[in-house]
Order: C-alpha cells, then sequence, then structure tokens
C-alpha cells in the first residue's frame, strides 16, 4: 500500500492534489468569504481550493490535531489552532465554504457513555453548524460510509442543490473515497430528501457506485457551485484548552516559582572573617573534610597557597587486671596546615 495508504489505516488521509484540483475547478468564489477545515492536517488542500483568487479576499481558517501538521499549515492558511475539534468554540453560521474530509475512526467514550459514535458522522453534524446559509460544503468519506442511516438521514434533509461524485477511476480504485457538495438549506425546517436518502442507502454496493456515481473529472464543466458572501473576520474561533507554551512566562514570573528555586539551590560554603574563639583541633579537622583550608587565598601581597591535611593514627593501650587483659584502641586525629607565601618560603602552621 502507498504512503497515502498507510494514513488512511491511521485514520489520517490527505485529499490527492489530483482530486484537489478537480474540486477547485467546481467551486466558484465572485465575493468574499470565510472558508474553514476542522482537521486541515498541513492546510493543503483548503489552499488549493482557494487559490488564485487575487480580486476578492477569502480568509481561510483551519483545526490541526498534530502539532508538527498544524506548524505546516500555518504556512498555507491564515488561521490555524493547533487543538482537537472537540474543544473549540466557533460561531456558528459563519463560513461560506466548509471543507470536511473527518478521520477515519471512532469518538473516545466519555463517562456515562454506553458507546462510541464514527467520526464522520459526528463531525458533519458538529460542522455543518458553522456553516452559513446557502454555505457550500465539500464532504469526503469512504463510499460505504454513506449508506449509514445517520449520515444518509443528515445529508438528505440538511443540503440541497447536491452532487455525489468519486475520486477519478485510478484512485478510487485505491482509495475508495466519494465527494458530497451540497448547499446548506436556509429555511429552518428542512424536509427529507427521499429520493437522495434511498440513492445514499445503497452507497455500500459496488455495483451501485460503478452504475450511478460520476467520477469528479467528468463532472468538471457540467456542474459548478457558487460560494456565496461571508464575513471574513470570525468573531469567536478559539479552543478552551490552554497552549503550553502560554504559561511559561507567568512561571518564570512567579515569586512562589522564585523562591522554591532558592530553597533549592545548592549551598556554597562561604568562608571568611576571624573565628570569635581558637579553633579546636576537631573544628579544623571539619574544615579541612569539607574542603575549606585547600586552594588559593588572598591576592597580591596577601596571596597564600594553602594545603590542609588531616593525619589519622591509632593508639593501642593494654590495661590488665587480676583476671584479664583489656586492649583498647584509640583514634587520633592530627591536623597539619602548610602554606606557600609570595617569596616561595613554606611555612607550616600547624
Amino acid at each position: 500500500m502507498s504512503h497515502i495508504g498507510n494514513k488512511i489505516k491511521a485514520g489520517y488521509f490527505r485529499t490527492p492534489d489530483l482530486q484537489g484540483e478537480y474540486i477547485r475547478k467546481l467551486l466558484s468564489f465572485p465575493h468574499n468569504t470565510a472558508a474553514f477545515d476542522p482537521t486541515c492536517g498541513e492546510g493543503l488542500i483548503l489552499d488549493q481550493l482557494t487559490n488564485g483568487h487575487e480580486e476578492i479576499e477569502i480568509r481561510t481558517y483551519g483545526v490541526e490535531l498534530d502539532k508538527g501538521r498544524a506548524a505546516e499549515a500555518n504556512k498555507h492558511l491564515d488561521t490555524v489552532i493547533q487543538a482537537p475539534i472537540e474543544s473549540m468554540v466557533i460561531s456558528h453560521n459563519v463560513f461560506g465554504l466548509l471543507f470536511l474530509n473527518p478521520p477515519y475512526d471512532h469518538t473516545m467514550l466519555g463517562v456515562g457513555d454506553d458507546k462510541s459514535e464514527r467520526k464522520e458522522y459526528t463531525e458533519l453534524v458538529r460542522n455543518t453548524r458553522y456553516l452559513a446559509p446557502n454555505g457550500i460544503m465539500v464532504y469526503i468519506i469512504p463510499s460505504y460510509r454513506f449508506a449509514d442511516k445517520k449520515i444518509a438521514r443528515f445529508l438528505s434533509s440538511q443540503f440541497e442543490d447536491i452532487a455525489i461524485t468519486k475520486f477519478s477511476q485510478e484512485e478510487y480504485e485505491e482509495y475508495k473515497q466519494c465527494v458530497f457538495i451540497g448547499k446548506k438549506k436556509e429555511s429552518a425546517r428542512k424536509s427529507l430528501n427521499d429520493k437522495l436518502f434511498s440513492f445514499l442507502q445503497l452507497m455500500d454496493q459496488e455495483e451501485h457506485i460503478n452504475k450511478h456515481v460520476t467520477p469528479l473529472d467528468q463532472l468538471v464543466g457540467r456542474k459548478n457551485w457558487e460560494v456565496p458572501s461571508a464575513e471574513i473576520d470570525i468573531a469567536t474561533f478559539y479552543t478552551k484548552l490552554e497552549s503550553k507554551s502560554d504559561f511559561i512566562s507567568a512561571i518564570q514570573n512567579n515569586k512562589g516559582f522564585h523562591a522554591f528555586k532558592e530553597r533549592t539551590k545548592p549551598r556554597q560554603l562561604e568562608v571568611g572573617g576571624n573565628p570569635i574563639i581558637n579553633i579546636a583541633t576537631g573544628q579544623l579537622a571539619l574544615l579541612l573534610a569539607s574542603g575549606a583550608v585547600n586552594g588559593i587565598i588572598g591576592e597580591g601581597d596577601t596571596l597564600h597557597a594553602v594545603q590542609g591535611m588531616e593525619v589519622v593514627s591509632k593508639i593501642v593501650s593494654e590495661e590488665k587486671t587480676e583476671h584479664a587483659s583489656v586492649t583498647k584502641s584509640k583514634t587520633k586525629r592530627d591536623v597539619s596546615v602548610k602554606l606557600i607565601i609570595p617569596s616561595g618560603k613554606v611555612k607550616k602552621l600547624v
């Protein structure tokens, strides 16, 4: 299977460039408008569909879960948010064009859910809310999924001026993808198109598709959808999830975080000044062990190289009693501190 075929199996499928070009030729943009792809991937298909209209302004919006693909989409689309589409808050009835190629997967089960839904259906329902009345939707899913009763009923009641088409012959044989193009109904009450509903119910039969579904390349020149005008600045378009990068500066400037850093910072031994009382041998041994009596001390005429050592020895004594002999061992620690002064003389302090 090809690279794209492998991605289909993983739930991600980028619309092939050739099929995107056929779809582009089926759309016209006479007015300023806004276009939206809720699972935009790298942003290439929405850019392809809306490019080449210098006389008008088409503002493109995308949402992508994958960080790498979202970064790439930012190069091609005007506004991209890296987030799950489920977390997005978006104005309803605002986009002139909706391009929908949802993941081929199930939704995640939530608390209290008995079953999961196919994303082809849930994303269709969710994102149709954002499409303006008379707006154009391009909806790409595997051919057999159109036969799903929920999908077939929704498409048959919510859209008019429709066409159901498929990828051109060679790529259809490999990917089995079909394309629904339609205009969102304007009326509040939406009756069911029984003829369309019955037609879609047969989309799980290859014989029906081969006989009655026209390939995209053969539809070009015979059909055209005009994308309506729409406000290019969408008032509400954000995710409810916070980005980790938004917290970095807040944490860095947080007083509690600075206090924590100070408390956990490694302590440095600072030795300076004269002791209040004479230093005992044991205390000097501790200074030697800590490294405080070693190295270069002073500067200029008072520069000294100091070396301290601790000499450990054992003193053994024997005590005899009337009936036994007791041997005692005592550890003795002697301190030796030598220094070299600038003139080269070596002095022994202890």
